[in-house]
């Protein structure tokens, strides 16, 4: 319902770039280029500064997309509705995840709940948590299940927290690992085994970092670094390191003995959720309340 220049413009917006534009439009970047010119011209004003590494916002271009992002959300919200009236008509429920957290804790829910409703469509977008957040708040997502470390600060005003469960890291490693046979360990403890660990930015990287600098001293071997969950797990149970997760999404291996978990004695590794959100003051279609109230049992 956003006609194409309104279009185009979200899309350099978000990527900063023409190029990239129009590469996610599927379009030549000669075609976002004149839409937003053609912008440009109808505001009387410069929306964005041309810059070498690519397309800042000015001012004027900030508070357009305040507008234009609102008028999208809205035009999205309709059109649920509209396909709401006919019944005949799939519903699509758009989902935020961590990677971890669709593979290990999603994938068997949506299976089951795709089977009783044959008419929903999922459509999934994994991201770092902080991603799976900024997705809910510009609308490309209506559901986010992600991990996060526990404050004492309420969410963002532009978050709800529909439903969370702890879920405290511990160090994970092949049932062979000098350390397996531990009842709790302390991080320390790791410095003389290798230790592979997902990129800077996840949970499990940012509370590793926040204990890490308060022990003896001595430095950790991070012998493999991953954005990739999957790669550090094949690692792990490969006994060519240890790394750090939460039980909630290892159940099948832990239970098949595929990994071992021992608690972890910082209290800081205790301090993350797995958080069920939504968009604050954004009313969920139909299919996709549906699915969060569902959603919250199986949690």
């Amino acid at each position: 319902m956003l006609d194409t220049a309104h279009r185009y413009f979200l899309e350099v917006f978000r990527t900063g770039s023409i190029k990239d534009a129009a590469a996610n439009l599927h379009v030549v970047s000669s075609a976002v280029s004149r839409q937003i010119t053609k912008l440009e011209e109808d505001t009387g004003t410069p929306l964005f500064e041309r810059r070498p590494n690519g397309m800042a916002a000015t001012r004027a271009g900030n508070l357009l997309f305040d507008y234009v992002q609102r008028a999208a959300m809205d035009a999205q919200r309709a059109r649920h509705e509209l396909r709401s009236l006919r019944g005949g008509e799939s519903s699509t429920i758009r989902m935020g995840v961590n990677e971890t957290v669709g593979r290990n804790v999603l994938a068997s829910i949506l299976g089951a709940y795709r089977q009783a409703h044959p008419e929903v469509v999922f459509r999934l977008k994994t991201a770092s948590s902080a991603g799976v957040t900024q997705a809910l708040v510009d609308g490309s997502v209506d559901i986010g299940l992600a991990f996060h470390i526990k404050t004492s600060a309420p969410p963002a005003g532009n978050i709800d927290v529909r439903h969370e469960v702890d879920s405290p890291l511990s160090a994970i490693m092949a049932p062979s690992h000098p350390l397996a046979g531990r009842a709790r360990i302390a991080l320390d403890d790791l410095k003389p085994y290798p230790i592979a660990l997902t990129d800077s930015g996840a949970t499990v990287r940012l509370l590793f970092d926040a204990c890490a600098g308060t022990g003896d001293g001595s430095p950790f071997d991070i012998a493999f670094s991953s954005n990739s969950s999957s790669i550090i797990y094949a690692i792990v149970k490969g006994g060519h390191a240890i790394t750090l997760g939460g039980e909630i999404i290892l159940r099948g291996e832990l239970g098949r003995r595929e990994l071992v978990s021992v608690p972890l004695s910082e209290p800081q590794f205790a301090s993350r959720s797995l958080r069920l959100q939504t968009a604050a003051k954004r009313p969920l279609p139909p299919a996709a309340e549906a699915f969060v109230q569902a959603l919250i049992k199986a949690m």
